[in-house]
């Protein structure tokens, strides 16, 4: 193996785990709210950006600087829903999805108007040099810390909504919000904290990106929409099949680039998506439903 192909390997796992990030979010706030966010591109690059601002702009070191840019898109997601979609409940699929579209769109313009579109690179907060090897593949302390960092944000939502009370709650709204009222559920908080935690989520792929490599508000917001393939490979409803649907695409996406170039890549992930829905429509591990948008 190449040192070339090594380290696009490293790279392959870094990028499933940002999709895998992202991806919960999507899912989350579709078991919860039955709503398909497209925003999620727009709120990884409003994470990427105050984790920036905060680290260099404030002299916050990096590792408090990630809870406060957690907590700070975890308020704004919860905001969202209260100012805008509170008023959209109950409305058919396809609104809900032009609704995202267009929240996507000005969260990228008040980015632009208070950041501007420079690219920006952060200071490296640890080290790219090579920490450990598992053969010919050798892992930094950067590496290593953006997979576990994006793996243990899987696992942490994963059990919560499979296992906690609020979890619960979540699907019940998911599954008739009036049925959960009745039940004295407040549909409007369980969507609110499901709004929190998928901003959250991209909040920490916007991290991992922003450590990662830097910070194209362009590229960034593409990113996050880019990770949608991933959640419908892996199941619309399955935070599981997340991951598995971010490892292929992001081999997929690694492997055209290093073999035919970065221009095939986006390409090629779309069409093994076609694929695997033409077999399995519903992913490899969601559940069958049918939604007209």
């Amino acid at each position: 193996m190449t040192p070339e192909l090594a380290q696009a390997l490293v790279g392959a796992l870094v990028l499933a785990g940002l999709y895998a990030a992202v991806g919960v979010g999507f899912v989350i706030l579709y078991k919860a709210t039955g709503v398909l966010n497209f925003a999620q591109g727009g709120l990884m690059l409003l994470g990427a950006l105050i984790f920036y601002s905060v680290t260099t702009g404030l002299g916050v070191p990096w590792a408090a600087a990630i809870p406060l840019t957690l907590l700070a898109l975890t308020a704004i997601g919860a905001l969202t829903y209260g100012l805008l979609f509170r008023r959209l409940v109950g409305a058919a699929e396809f609104s809900l999805v032009i609704a995202t579209l267009g929240l996507n769109v000005v969260l990228v313009v008040i980015v632009l108007m208070i950041w501007g579109p420079s690219t920006r690179t952060m200071p490296e907060p640890l080290s790219r040099s090579p920490w450990f090897s598992l053969g010919p593949v050798s892992f930094s302390r950067l590496d290593v810390f953006l997979i576990l960092f994006a793996l243990a944000t899987v696992i942490v939502f994963d059990q919560l909504i499979r296992r906690s009370r609020v979890g619960v709650k979540m699907r019940a709204v998911a599954d008739g919000p009036l049925l959960a009222a009745l039940t004295k559920i407040s549909v409007h908080r369980m969507s609110a904290i499901a709004w929190g935690v998928a901003a959250l989520c991209a909040g920490v792929a916007g991290i991992v990106q922003a450590m990662r490599l830097s910070i194209d508000p362009t590229g960034i917001q593409a990113l996050g929409l880019t990770a949608f393939p991933a959640v419908l490979l892996g199941g619309l409803d399955s935070i599981r099949g997340v991951v598995l649907g971010g490892v292929v695409l992001a081999v997929v996406q690694t492997g055209a680039t290093y073999l035919i170039g970065g221009a095939w890549s986006d390409v090629l992930a779309y069409a093994v998506l076609l694929a695997v829905l033409l077999v399995r429509p519903q992913g490899f591990f969601g559940s069958q439903k049918v939604v007209r948008l």
